[in-house]
């Protein structure tokens, strides 16, 4: 990828981690995606709620199904809530906590985001706001485009949920034209974890970033997408904030202030794990912390300072690979490249609209991945 003569001019650059006093600001362990008894969760919300918090999590969305109604998990309790049901049930949100029984999240110290997932097409996670539809058979059934203007009327975010999948089953065409449309800036993202399937979605995230990048980011969010507390994803996003307020975490989503955690682990957040070990044992100090990402334009390099990793890889699409036929193959995508490794990349020359960062840790169960979001290069 160095290119030489009167290719060598140097590419413009732009870090999403630009705004980021890193002597200053906290880093904050997030799960945007969480299920509850309300939809096919298998726990209350207070249950829920309380256990992230004594895991260390400060900010958390419940995303639960809009088309789905109670009760679908057959080893969670009958709920409840709310009590009456809204006009437009099933097609809400667990939205207040206190509504569902649960303290609010001030109660705890956290960042509660109202969010749900939106079911009846290719899952998406919608926040800061109340939509929903349902139910999935109606004749009028929106498209996932007729969901993100909805969402963005609303002043709300999307996520898509767990694509890997779906892309490889359906074609790359339906995700390539959701992040095309330009209605749909709406959509800031996309989850790289989920379901032991992560290769498979970070693989789709490169060939995405490849065909949209350097000027329609894609950014790649951790989460755990957790229905049972005892076989809980370790998987999470870590938002990088001076304060944590609603604003700053909607504005970090649309601008990629965070990074994504995952590893190849369950964890067992239930009543039943062990009581002298507290919850927050399973994360603090079990990844990579990134301790500053800075960037020197004038010398063409980007610099990590971290700590707890064993490797620091630098990724990007390759740019002429064709997709692969073997229907055995981990992924149907071209593979992405490691360009650089170690702790500081010199991105002089390189001709990639993109590049990342991958912090690695070993562990019994496999690498425990720090994902960074994407730096575009655009060249003059």
């Amino acid at each position: 990828f160095a290119a030489s003569g009167a290719l060598a001019q140097q590419a413009t650059l732009t870090n999403p981690y630009e705004s980021v006093d890193w002597a200053s600001y906290s880093r904050y362990r997030a799960d945007l995606h969480v299920h509850t008894i309300q939809s096919d969760g298998c726990h209350h919300l207070d249950q829920v709620v309380r256990i992230f918090r004594e895991a260390g999590f400060s900010i958390l969305s419940i995303t639960d199904h809009d088309a789905v109604p109670p009760n679908q998990c057959v080893l969670g309790e009958p709920s409840p809530y709310p009590n009456p049901r809204p006009a437009n049930f099933p097609g809400d949100t667990t939205w207040p906590w206190s509504a569902y029984g649960a303290p609010s999240p001030a109660e705890l110290g956290m960042l509660g985001i109202e969010g749900a997932e939106l079911t009846c097409t290719y899952h998406i996670n919608s926040f800061f706001n109340d939509y929903g539809f349902a139910p999935c058979s109606a004749p009028d059934k929106p498209t996932a485009n007729d969901w993100l203007i909805e969402v963005t009327r609303r002043g709300g975010i999307a996520v898509l949920n767990h694509p890997g999948g779906s892309a490889r089953a359906d074609g790359l065409k339906w995700v390539t034209d959701l992040f095309g449309n330009p209605a749909n800036d709406h959509l800031v993202g996309m989850e790289l974890s989920g379901g032991g399937a992560s290769d498979l979605h970070v693989a789709l995230w490169d060939q995405l970033l490849g065909d949209f990048m350097p000027h329609r980011p894609i950014w790649g969010f951790g989460t755990s997408d957790m229905h049972l507390l005892g076989q809980t994803r370790f998987a999470f996003t870590v938002f990088l904030l001076d304060d944590l307020t609603e604003e700053n975490v909607k504005e970090a989503m649309r601008t990629g202030q965070f990074y994504a955690v995952d590893g190849p682990k369950n964890v067992d957040l239930s009543r039943q794990r062990r009581q002298d070990v507290p919850p927050r044992t399973e994360y603090d100090g079990t990844y990579p912390e990134v301790r500053s990402v800075v960037v020197n334009r004038g010398a063409a390099t980007i610099s990590i300072d971290a700590s707890g990793y064993d490797e620091i890889l630098w990724i990007t699409r390759a740019p002429s690979a064709e997709p692969s036929t073997d229907a055995e193959a981990a992924t149907p995508w071209p593979a992405a490249r490691v360009v650089q490794r170690g702790p500081v990349l010199d991105y002089a020359g390189m001709t990639s609209p993109y590049v990342r960062a991958e912090l690695i840790r070993q562990s019994d169960q496999g690498p425990i991945r720090v994902l960074l979001n994407p730096f575009a290069l655009t060249r003059p």
